[in-house]
């Protein structure tokens, strides 16, 4: 079911100053950046071989990215692992009670992300992808 880690977002306050030290400590630029539509933060991309690191800096005082920032600080945002089938996958976790968000129900196609509450993982937000 679970390959491996398709990505990590990181949640910052600062995009410009997380840019320069992330080049630092990886040696290689940003691979891109940009704002996407309706998402309510800004964002920039690490290209890593199969995996990528992006960091992610809210627009405004509002929404989750920014809560997010004003009760924990910079760090882990979410990690993001890639499935075989992400139908089969939800429905297993579905049929073992995990908490899942964006999850159509049971017979119903899934038509957008699909993610692991923090609730069920450790505080931890899971996305699931399927490339």
């Amino acid at each position: 079911m679970f390959q491996d880690v398709d990505h990590v977002v990181i949640a910052v306050k600062d995009l410009d100053a997380a840019i320069r030290q992330y080049e630092t400590i990886y040696g290689v630029p940003v691979s891109e950046r940009g704002t996407p539509p309706g998402a309510g933060y800004h964002n920039a991309y690490f290209r890593l071989d199969r995996t990528f690191l992006e960091l992610i800096s809210p627009v405004s005082a509002e929404g989750p990215v920014a809560k997010r920032l004003a009760a924990a600080g910079d760090g882990p945002y979410l990690i993001a692992v890639r499935v075989d089938d992400l139908q089969e996958a939800v429905a297993e976790l579905r049929a073992k009670g995990v908490r899942l968000l964006g999850d159509p129900g049971a017979g119903q196609p899934i038509t957008g992300q699909v993610f692991i509450h923090p609730g069920s993982a450790g505080g931890v937000l899971t996305q699931l992808i399927q490339r």
